[in-house]
């Protein structure tokens, strides 16, 4: 879990690095959709050691497409919302964004699945939601001008939030053929709304040089390809609660990037954004929520 929450930490800081630091190198919807493509070759590859090939794989989701579907829509939104965030603010302040997402989880158990709000749980609401909020208006205050990747941010959050809500449904499936049918059919997604933006006359940038390729290749390849499967070894090794309980350590991952890349941030917003990830802490520690058994971030 270790080296999960490093690549997966990491990633933002690379994403900001490529995306939003000049020279820019790659746009966020391009990043998003190399890292999803890349992580598809990376996780067919899987499929083909494990020996499941398009009759299998199509078996295996049958039951599940429905909820499949509407995963893989979040998902794809998610992931260009990420990466394009990363244009406009700095990668700590969108990993901690991102990673309020299980507030939302939380949020929807209580209410719909009928979840019980233990205490632990409660503390982890109110801690997340009061720190972030106060990341919120602190980061605007102190960065005019950032609205638009805090926004992007925040869909990303609410994306990311519902895609494990689906995963709740798909509960039962094979881990590596969801993964894999994810990553496909997002990249597909991903590509037609590139050609879109392009076609209106949208102008991304998509600079082939060293620094871009290597990018590229760890977030598809390592990020989205190899670091799943470290997580689900690491599922099965330690179970899906107590996997799923270290990712909320990927924002002070990300949030050390920022001092890397000469963004480090302010007390306040530092110190709202220890409170906010804290509370997601307690929400995930206190959780024993099946959808861990496929997420990540």
């Amino acid at each position: 879990m270790v080296a999960v929450v490093l690549l997966w930490g990491t990633n933002f800081i690379v994403s900001r690095f490529l995306t939003g630091l000049d020279p820019v190198r790659v746009s966020g919807a391009f990043y998003a959709f190399f890292r999803y493509a890349f992580g598809a070759i990376t996780l067919v590859c899987v499929m083909a050691y494990q020996r499941k090939g398009p009759r299998e794989i199509n078996a295996e989701i049958r039951p599940y497409r429905r909820a499949l579907f509407s995963s893989i829509i979040f998902a794809s939104i998610f992931v260009v919302a990420l990466h394009t965030s990363t244009e406009f603010i700095p990668s700590g302040t969108s990993s901690i964004i991102i990673n309020l997402n299980p507030i939302v989880v939380l949020i929807f158990g209580v209410i719909y699945l009928k979840e019980r709000l233990s205490p632990v749980k409660l503390l982890g609401f109110a801690l997340g939601f009061l720190g972030g909020s106060i990341f919120l208006l602190s980061s605007l205050q102190v960065s005019p001008g950032l609205e638009v990747g805090i926004m992007l941010a925040v869909l990303g959050m609410l994306m990311w939030g519902a895609y494990t809500i689906t995963l709740h449904y798909l509960e039962g499936a094979n881990r590596y053929v969801v993964m894999t049918v994810t990553h496909v059919t997002s990249s597909l997604i991903i590509l037609l709304f590139i050609i879109g933006l392009m076609a209106n006359g949208t102008q991304l940038i998509l600079v082939v040089d060293v620094l871009s390729i290597a990018g590229l290749l760890f977030a598809g390849v390592l990020v989205s390809g190899i670091g799943y499967v470290l997580y689900f070894t690491a599922i099965e090794a330690l179970g899906a609660p107590r996997a799923s309980s270290f990712l909320f350590l990927m924002p002070f991952v990300s949030v050390m990037g920022d001092f890397l890349l000469g963004e480090p941030p302010e007390i306040i917003i530092l110190l709202a954004g220890i409170i906010a990830i804290l509370g997601v802490g307690l929400v995930r520690f206190s959780g024993d929520d099946s959808s861990d058994t496929l997420q990540k971030s």
